[in-house]
């Protein structure tokens, strides 16, 4: 069956895509942590005047993380469907899969730094020292 390119095909297509964003928050544990983090910078970037730049790479960097995330539920939830035996093989690609998603986090740590610490600097020079 061939998908269709027409407008109802598309909306199909955006349907089923959001229904495994909202499934995949709602099962996956971590999206707990991750949903929660990225609204506490949000806010904090807008109490701090983010420029459009800044908010630019504040978004790449959360949706990097959560897209991470996603495609780590997607593979989790694909191993068990395939074999809920231990498998060398789909324990290594979950594993690596894990990595993923903390290689992209500690990365948006380190990015949050250089985003955040001139602003706060700013903000706490004006509030502290004047």
């Amino acid at each position: 069956m061939k998908n269709e390119m027409t407008p109802r095909g598309w909306i199909r297509k955006f349907q089923l895509a959001f229904s495994g964003l909202l499934w995949a928050i709602r099962t996956e544990g971590s999206f707990s942590v991750h949903l929660p983090a990225a609204a506490l910078v949000i806010s904090i970037a807008f109490l701090l005047s983010f420029d459009p730049g800044r908010w630019a790479v504040l978004v790449l960097t959360i949706g990097a993380v959560l897209t991470a995330e996603l495609f780590n539920t997607a593979l989790e939830t694909l191993a068990r469907a395939i074999d809920d035996n231990h498998n060398e093989h789909i324990r290594l690609a979950l594993d690596a899969a894990s990595g993923a998603v903390l290689m992209i986090s500690m990365t948006a740590i380190v990015v949050g730094g250089f985003l955040f610490w001139q602003p706060i600097a700013t903000w706490w020079s004006r509030t502290f020292v004047n």
